[in-house]
């Protein structure tokens, strides 16, 4: 794994580079994005995260949330995680057509 001795996120040549908002609004104009701001790449790292397996108290921690309310507005589910959520439940009902009663 890679390591950097920097606290910064974006670095150049070991640099740290200061401002960041300039060339994004270049990169998603070049590839013709609309209505995206460098903010929600905050809310797509955080969906990413959950969706990979992550915990919401790891999300917590690394978004810097005192709160967990807050961190549940940005953990979104794509909807092919849900309905791999739902899945999970799949073979709980009785493939039997004969009603079984409980023993007593």
């Amino acid at each position: 794994m890679l390591q950097l001795n920097t606290n910064h996120v974006f670095t150049f040549e070991c640099k740290a580079i200061n401002g960041v908002k300039s060339s994004f609004r270049t990169a998603v104009k070049n590839a013709e994005i609309e209505d995206f701001r460098f903010h929600d790449l905050r809310h797509t790292f955080a969906s990413q995260l959950i969706m990979k397996g992550g915990t919401l108290k790891d999300l917590q921690e690394l978004l810097g949330h005192k709160t967990m309310t807050m961190t549940l507005r940005y953990a979104h589910l794509s909807q092919h995680h849900k309905k791999k959520a739902i899945n999970l439940l799949n073979g709980l009902t009785a493939k039997s057509s004969v009603s079984q009663k409980p023993d007593r």
